[in-house]
């Protein structure tokens, strides 16, 4: 029996890229072609990938460009063809050769390589690299798909979409990585243009700086992908040959994000586009298990009806010949479903196919982009699932940038109609989802969405057997942090031969609260549990507190369909300020735990004796810590407080009672100046930087215009702080320091949570 090289084994022996595989160097020929070439640098920047799995083989991809961002047009490449070896093994190490070749990297492709291989075993997992003149590329995994009529007991894939660039640290993906999977579909919208994304070189540029994330990377060397195409990877909602706004050189632009998306995806030569044209909708099969049909639903579309958006309905949208997928595909999917023996058989497309009414009350409004703005087309498809009967009809979709589980209905006018096939949409890897609140509120008009989270990023690992389907929503705290945990939200069961998804029973944690807490003293952390088995299960929740930091656990017997708030006491040190990771663990026996990621920043402020003057940004009659005194911007400069703004700053109000949430002080552009009386002698400031919801430019503090103290380079994700400090001297008898504050003089924002006095 074949054992699976382990993800964290694979990355031991091959993730230290070229010096590693050097080791291994022997099975590439010296003497090719290709070691003849001079390239100007090392030219694997981008990374690996496979794709396309089949019984026999996958599809190779790397892109050789040794400068992509600085140049380009030409990615640092000279402008003639290079010959690129490849080679596949059985072993991480590549001494178990088992296929090589060489192919040409033409400058016409950007110097891409799409090798289709073939000759493989099925249902196994093979290693890859390429070489190109003396240089090596790391090594990448994949795995072919089981041999036709076999019958696999198993299939595991993560389904991800919608990657708007967060500067390269991708939580989704770094945590994807340590699953178990067999592949990972990608529905869509793996890059954002904006208005000047036009040209071929500028879709070139935008696919080659989310290549160099390295947690994408990462990704595809770790498993094989399915790829497709959504809107944002040509221009936001466009639809067949129609842009969203007038644009007479659309086609142009579509052939150019076309055939960016072909070379830096690994795609086969099937997909290579003709112009204005890619042929992207193809089907795949795992044995008799399962048949996944991939659905292009942006290119043979009708323009949105009634002019896009969301929308009450309009004629229009009722015109019988509007279709999503085009006639020649919707024949080619029906057909396939048809003569499918497939025991699962999996439509992925890009939009949300289930009705939803964004009305709560009488009223009808519908999302135009979505199968709610083609409802003749729709009803095409589920008719003819209704008429053919395949077998676990299941759908996957992405787009809408948030967690979905749909039951689709013969009629979703009648709750109790039939329920034809189940609906899984996944929330998006970074994208945000501010259209979240208006779901909710709507959510009790439409009934057969059994689950909705828009608030979190993350992917859908779903795992296929003979019996069952089940589909786990993973989440990761926050998108843009790489070293962000993921957990799983919720899990739902599609039982074989029963359409509809049915939860998961287990232990929720359905929120986890902490204020600013006060150095020196207990403070109580939150953490909100629900038991939705059918037994009694007691429920611990406790925390690694950080060094200097002291907690206790606490737990409680929770009854069947029960909730309860455990609270934590934890208690930080007294005589510093402090930010901190944590994470909480919570167990309840064999139940399962359920519920957003658990890793959260502890905030604590100082209370010692040497405390002089501490500031918070509260209310203008309250401050937020009782500990503080408020900071708003009405307090201008007042020699008997010792502090005050020399100039207007703007101030905004949440609306919340988190400390840290509720009020900020902040500015764009030009310092703002806060006064500070300093006692004689030398003392500390500490300064608390940071936003609950959004992320933090680089605050700035000048003294004299001189620069005393920064938060750092790097943006400060959403929902964390962070102190800086830095010493004033009060002389012999004292003085007024005027403290400039800015977001590093750029288009920004600085942010002023509390400000710390401190006698050194």
């Amino acid at each position: 029996m074949i054992r699976r090289v382990t993800r964290r084994e694979f990355v031991r022996m091959s993730g230290m890229g070229a010096t590693a595989v050097a080791l291994a160097a022997q099975g590439l020929s010296g003497e090719s072609a290709a070691a003849e070439v001079r390239l100007p640098g090392y030219p694997f920047t981008l990374g690996v990938a496979s794709g396309d799995p089949e019984p026999d083989g996958v599809v190779l991809w790397t892109r050789l460009a040794s400068d992509p961002l600085i140049d380009p047009e030409a990615a640092g490449m000279p402008p003639a063809p290079v010959a690129v070896e490849w080679e596949v093994a059985t072993d991480p190490g590549m001494r178990r050769v088992v296929k090589r070749g060489v192919a040409k990297a033409v400058p016409e492709l950007a110097h891409s390589v799409h090798v289709e291989v073939h000759g493989l075993s099925p249902a196994r997992e093979y290693f890859y690299r390429f070489k190109a003149g003396p240089e090596i590329s790391p090594v990448g995994r994949t795995r072919t798909a089981p041999a036709p009529g076999s019958r696999p007991d198993r299939l595991r894939f993560a389904v991800a979409s919608c990657q708007q660039w967060v500067g390269g640290g991708y939580a989704a993906y770094r945590n994807m990585v340590d699953e178990d999977l067999d592949l990972v579909l990608h529905l869509g919208d793996y890059t954002y243009e904006n208005s000047t994304t036009r040209s071929l070189a500028d879709y070139r540029a935008l696919h080659a700086l989310y290549k160099t994330s390295p947690d994408l990377q990462a990704a595809h060397a770790a498993f094989p992908f399915v790829v497709v195409f959504d809107d944002h990877d040509v221009e936001d909602n466009w639809a067949g040959d129609t842009p969203k706004s007038p644009d007479p050189d659309f086609l142009t632009r579509r052939a150019s994000a076309f055939q960016a998306y072909y070379e830096h995806l690994p795609l086969r030569a099937r997909a290579r586009p003709d112009g204005a044209g890619m042929l992207l909708y193809r089907r795949f099969r795992y044995g008799d298990l399962a048949e996944l049909s991939i659905l292009d639903t942006r290119q043979y579309r009708d323009d949105q009806a009634c002019g896009d958006g969301r929308k009450e309905p309009c004629p229009e949208m009722y015109d019988e010949n509007r279709t999503v997928m085009g006639p020649e595909q919707e024949r080619w999917l029906l057909d396939g479903l048809a003569h499918s023996t497939a025991k699962w058989n999996v439509v992925a497309q890009q939009i949300v196919m289930a009705e939803f009414d964004y009305d709560p009350g009488p009223g009808v409004v519908v999302n135009l982009d979505q199968w709610d703005g083609y409802p003749a087309a729709r009803d095409r498809f589920l008719s003819g699932i209704a008429g053919i009967r395949p077998s676990n009809p299941v759908v996957l979709s992405g787009d809408w940038h948030s967690s979905w589980v749909n039951d689709l209905k013969a009629d979703f006018a009648a709750p109790d109609s039939e329920t034809l096939a189940t609906e899984f949409v996944s929330t998006s890897v970074s994208s945000g989802a501010p259209w979240s609140a208006d779901v909710v509120k709507a959510l009790p008009a439409n009934p057969h969405v059994k689950f909705f989270n828009g608030s979190l990023r993350g992917y859908l690992r779903c795992e296929v057997s003979r019996d069952s389907w089940r589909t786990d929503i993973r989440a990761v705290s926050n998108a843009s942090d790489s070293q962000s945990p993921v957990s799983t939200l919720a899990s739902f069961v599609v039982e074989d031969g029963t359409p509809g998804a049915v939860r998961v029973p287990g232990v929720e944690v359905t929120g986890i609260t902490a204020d600013v807490m006060i150095g020196g003293r207990p403070n109580a952390l939150q953490v909100a549990v629900t038991n939705s088995t059918d037994t009694a299960v007691v429920v611990t929740a406790a925390i690694t507190p950080p060094p200097g930091w002291s907690s206790d656990a606490s737990a409680a017997t929770l009854a069947p369909s029960a909730s309860t708030t455990l609270a934590l006491q934890i208690t930080p040190p007294a005589d510093r300020p402090s930010t901190v990771m944590s994470e909480v663990r919570v167990t309840a026996g064999d139940a399962p735990i359920f519920g957003p990621p658990m890793r959260l920043q502890l905030v604590s402020v100082p209370s010692g004796d040497d405390v002089l003057l501490a500031l918070d940004s509260g209310g203008p009659s309250t401050p937020l810590l009782t500990t503080h005194q408020r900071l708003s911007q009405l307090d201008l400069w007042d020699p008997v407080k010792g502090y005050g703004w020399l100039t207007e700053v703007d101030f905004r109000d949440r609306g919340k009672l988190d400390a840290l949430r509720r009020d900020f002080t902040l500015s764009r552009g030009e310092p703002s100046v806060l006064r500070l009386a300093v006692p004689a002698g030398p003392h500390t400031v500490q300064l608390l930087t940071g936003d609950a919801s959004f992320a933090s430019g680089n605050t700035m503090v000048r003294i004299d215009g001189a620069l005393v103290a920064g938060s750092g380079d790097d943006v400060i994700p959403e929902g964390q702080f962070r102190w800086i400090d830095f010493t004033v001297d009060g002389g012999a008898d004292g003085r007024e320091l005027d403290l400039e504050l800015t977001g590093d003089l750029r288009e920004g924002y600085w942010r002023v949570c509390a400000l710390i006095l401190q006698q050194t």
